[in-house]
């Protein structure tokens, strides 16, 4: 059983009449916030669109090993590319056009 449309396609809908049938109808002084609702739309689309994140105790672990210095010396590339990888994740949620630039 599919409960279409999904959260992610509403918001993009939404977001989409915002901008094209709001935005233009707005007074000049609440364009930016307009837009910045319309920003925090796709953000939350993106999102959900993704599914399920990164378990936030495992997060936490991570960040007190690192604070504890209680990491291998030969974990660090590994460690490296997996801050890479989360970073470049938090981007194409947050910022996906900074990721091609």
């Amino acid at each position: 059983m599919s409960n279409r449309p999904y959260g992610n396609e509403l918001l993009d809908v939404a977001r989409r009449s915002l901008l094209d049938k709001v935005l233009p109808a707005v007074s000049e002084d609440k364009v930016y916030d307009v837009l910045m609702v319309a920003n925090a739309m796709a953000i939350a689309a993106r999102e959900l669109a993704s599914g399920p994140q990164q378990n936030d105790e495992e997060d936490s672990v991570l960040a007190a090993q690192i604070r504890a210095r209680d990491l291998p010396p030969q974990t660090q590339a590994q460690l490296h590319r997996l801050l890479l990888d989360r970073t470049r994740s938090a981007l194409a949620l947050s910022n996906p056009k900074y990721l091609n630039t």
